[in-house]
């Protein structure tokens, strides 16, 4: 995987006027070319690795770091070349400028590792990239054995922290995590692109989790398992992700969020071009009551060009989240929200619509514009739109009036025809079967094929827009994708 540089402008029209996701003029990924990086290649080689999947490559990454790459202070690379290694020690990578981890080959943990619940943790680096030059890094888990076993192994495979200011991740899988696989933790600057998740079918297994501190841009991810695809968490602001292919998945997701404490702190969110196949949700907002009054916020984004095959949910906001009620004394404020063009199928309309919104009945959510939902259910002939507290425009959402406050209100639409401009999809060619790669089986690297073909992705001396390459549906970003891999199955597209 790798970050590459982008610029990017502002504008995106919501409910109460233009706001920006990625900030204006502010590239995101590193700021030094990979081939400035290059001076000194710290091979894991050379530091006691050996490339024989039994001999522990944790502390000979450490030590190629402490002893290569902090010495350089700044232009070296450790690489991992291609070749089969084990993981036994968790590596946590402190420091360090102007560097890169240059992953060829397979890691995989060991099922009895000391890992302290991260496998590899990259902190505090600045302009910072990860990639692999092959298409062959893979960070494998081996969850199943752990599903087998019932062993304490806990470790997220990848976890990159307080990157400051530009990071960078590309080209790499990452494989049946006992927990989750990918967490970028107060990122900054980040750009994280061909990612390709591949875990078992069952909750808390996270594809990506990203905390935000400002712009990050996210795109062309393929995720399979059974929870989030990407959850964006509390805080987080200035956010583009695009281009994600959710395939027995969870969906996407913002938070769990608590309405306790500090409360949340989420805005500026712009998700668009979004593909799923037979998950959970197509996304869901969920957050916990309690707190006094609004306890912080989600608000001013924009959620566009969400394309659906036999999903459970569509959209589905819930802030009485896995049934918890008190103290229903408070909640996260959700206000200026913008859903639209989003196409397909539930599996039954009639028990879960493709909206379904439980708003609170402490801080209803206002401001919410619905517009442009061409939709049905795969079984049966009716389907139910849910508005609990929820005021706004379009479809159940109750319109505010004047100086009025919000107070609780329900109300719902029974539909017995698909919604206006609905065309029945069909399965799509990249989407898994209904159980995805199970639970106790090994899950393949390599096979199938990623996505992203073995290109290592668009060159670093082009300067990317994602606003400025094309708005809404239409657009694909980046020419990387092969076309044989472009999405198919989704006939109901209706471009913005």
């Amino acid at each position: 995987m790798r970050f590459s540089l982008a610029t990017t402008t502002a504008g995106v029209l919501l409910v109460r006027g233009v706001i920006g996701q990625l900030v204006s003029g502010v590239p995101v990924g590193p700021k030094t070319p990979l081939s400035q990086k290059s001076g000194t290649i710290c091979d894991v080689l050379k530091y006691g690795g050996v490339a024989d999947g039994k001999t522990d490559i944790g502390v000979a990454i450490t030590n190629a770091f402490t002893k290569c790459v902090l010495q350089a202070n700044g232009g070296a690379t450790l690489l991992v070349p291609e070749g089969e290694y084990l993981i036994t020690t968790g590596v946590v990578l402190n420091a360090g400028t102007k560097w890169a981890f240059q992953l060829d080959g397979l890691i995989t943990l060991s099922e009895d590792g000391r890992f302290n619940g991260n496998a590899i943790v990259v902190k505090r680096a600045t302009d910072f990239e990860m990639f692999s030059s092959n298409g062959k890094g893979a960070i494998q888990g081996q969850g199943y054995k752990k599903r087998i076993s019932g062993s304490t192994q806990d470790a997220r495979l990848l976890r990159v922290c307080s990157t400051n200011p530009r990071t960078i991740l590309t080209k790499d899988t990452q494989i049946d995590s006992p927990t989750f696989h990918l967490f970028h933790n107060d990122a900054t600057n980040l750009e994280n692109y061909h990612i390709t998740v591949r875990g078992g079918n069952k909750g808390g297994l996270d594809g990506i989790n990203l905390t935000c501190l400002s712009n990050c841009y996210i795109h062309h991810i393929e995720v399979t398992n059974r929870d989030e695809c990407i959850s964006v968490k509390t805080p987080s602001r200035n956010v583009l992700i695009e281009e994600i292919y959710c395939n027995q998945s969870g969906g996407m997701s913002i938070g769990s969020l608590d309405a306790g404490g500090t409360g949340s702190d989420i805005e500026y969110i712009h998700m668009r071009n979004i593909y799923v196949h037979q998950c959970t949700q197509m996304l869901m907002i969920k957050t916990w009551p309690g707190g006094s009054g609004a306890v912080g916020h989600v608000r001013n984004s924009l959620f566009e060009n969400f394309h659906a095959y036999d999903t459970t949910y569509a959209l589905d906001i819930d802030q009485y989240w896995y049934g918890r009620k008190d103290p229903n004394t408070g909640a996260i404020a959700i206000s200026d929200l913008h859903f639209r063009n989003w196409t397909g199928t539930v599996n039954n309309g009639a028990s879960r619509g493709p909206i379904v919104i439980r708003g609170s009945d402490i801080v209803p959510l206002t401001d919410i514009k619905l517009e442009d939902f061409s939709m049905w259910t795969e079984n049966g002939n009716v389907a139910v739109l849910q508005c609990n507290n929820v005021y706004g425009t379009g479809y159940c959402a109750q319109e505010l009036k004047g100086d009025a406050e919000p107070s609780p209100v329900a109300a719902t639409s029974t539909l017995r025809e698909p919604m206006e401009g609905f065309v029945k999809p069909t399965r799509p060619s990249w989407g898994v079967g209904p159980t995805g790669y199970g639970l106790t089986v090994p899950i393949p690297v390599y096979t199938p094929a990623p996505m992203w073909g073995t290109n290592p992705g668009p060159s670093r001396a082009r300067k990317r827009d994602p606003q400025a390459e094309g708005r809404g549906g239409g657009q694909r970003g980046p020419t990387e994708t092969p076309p044989s891999r472009k999405p198919r199955g989704y006939g109901g597209h209706r471009r913005s």
